[in-house]
């Protein structure tokens, strides 16, 4: 029989799992306004903030679990002493949805760390987490739901779905899927044109590459022969496709003509502020929570770093950098060439490029990662209570 411990463990797995999947399922299945949503949203905070008294009280020795509340913690506090009537009142932007989904992220982590810990979260939890955003990334790329987000515009934000659970495929015992996977999902990130996941993508393969030529018991010339005949192959069809597709081609002159929808110019305003700001405590601590707006006249930032440095200054960046350090930490201390590591590795190669060219803690496209981050960060914790 089950211990009470272990049905309360199991009952915040399911609700869990069910909470979050059905709340992203809003704009998929429902209507995204619907109150229904918030009912879902709210017990998933409700589970969140158990798991994260479990794992307090318990007396955690992971550094990663800290510095990830010390970070929340302190989003929070300047949420509570942030005025949000300027950027709501003049540029009609809801002041709650960013620290909505910094808590909603990082509570993702408390609850898949606390899972982790109590040998809940298998291999086949983690494929079904996968075909369920895969699945979501289908129907809002493609539009196949009357509730999906229509794009009338070139550029399709549904790229970056993919990119966020690249890592994942790593978990597949037949590696045919996962390849077959991986080629879908790059056909669907390059024609979503979205340069930061594109990077991602490119990024992901090349240190897949790195591992798997590494891994081989070929030699030196043979590989080689190898990735010159997988590269010619991806040429040919390459070639064609982006010669025919007038949207790719325009994007990339773009890209190397400069052109970076803005962005140089909203880094260019958040670092005057910043830099020619006369007070050493505004330097030191920022100018209030979303306070970015306000300065480019109506824009996030889109870069963690900068959006940091204005709203919680030198304060904020460094709790950030302390942990993505500790993930460097658990990523450096992990067996190499595991899964593990390897999953290690692509969690941070994605989060670093999404914080430089988009948005990383403050969005819910990072909940898969933080799932998995939670999930490894428990095995663990489990490994240092059995040696």
């Amino acid at each position: 029989m089950l211990l009470q411990k272990d049905k309360i463990a199991l009952s915040v797995k399911y609700v869990s799992v069910a909470c979050l999947m059905l709340y992203m399922l809003q704009g998929v299945l429902y209507p995204g306004s619907m109150f229904v949503a918030k009912i879902f949203l709210a017990a998933y905070f409700a589970v969140g903030i158990f798991c994260l008294t479990e794992i307090l009280f318990s007396g955690t020795k992971q550094a990663l679990i800290y510095s990830a509340l010390a970070f929340a913690m302190a989003n929070i506090a300047y949420f509570g002493f942030s005025n949000g009537t300027a950027i709501s009142t003049f540029y009609g932007i809801d002041p709650q949805s960013p620290i909505k989904q910094t808590i909603l992220v990082f509570l993702t982590l408390f609850i898949f760390f606390y899972l982790s810990k109590n040998k809940l979260i298998d291999r086949k939890l983690l494929i079904a987490i996968y075909a369920f955003w895969f699945a979501i990334g289908i129907i809002n790329f493609y539009s196949l739901s009357p509730f999906s987000p229509i794009y009338d515009k070139e550029v399709n934000n549904s790229g970056y779905i993919f990119v966020n659970i690249l890592p994942f495929m790593l978990f597949f015992k037949r590696k045919y899927i996962a390849i077959i996977l991986f080629i879908i999902s790059s056909i669907i990130v390059i024609s979503s044109l979205k340069r930061g996941a594109i990077l991602i993508l490119f990024a992901f393969l090349a240190y897949c590459i790195f591992f798997m030529a590494r891994d081989s018991k070929l030699s030196a010339m043979q590989k080689i022969s190898i990735f010159l005949f997988g590269a010619i192959i991806c040429l040919s069809f390459a070639i064609p496709a982006y010669n025919s597709n007038e949207a790719i081609q325009n994007r990339m002159s773009e890209t190397l003509s400069g052109y970076s929808s803005g962005r140089d110019i909203i880094y260019q305003q958040l670092l005057d502020n910043w830099e020619n700001n006369e007070s050493l405590t505004k330097v030191m601590f920022g100018f209030g929570y979303s306070y970015t707006p306000i300065v480019t006249c109506g824009r996030y930032a889109h870069n963690d770093w900068l959006e940091l440095l204005t709203n919680m200054g030198l304060f904020g960046v460094g709790l950030y950098l302390l942990f993505i350090l500790q993930i460097v930490v658990m990523t450096v201390s992990s067996t190499p060439d595991s899964i593990e590591r390897r999953c290690m590795v692509s969690i941070l190669l994605i989060i670093i490029v999404k914080s430089v060219f988009s948005m990383g803690y403050g969005d819910q496209g990072t909940i898969p990662l933080m799932i998995l981050l939670g999930y490894m960060a428990g095995k663990n914790e489990l490994q240092q209570t059995t040696v």
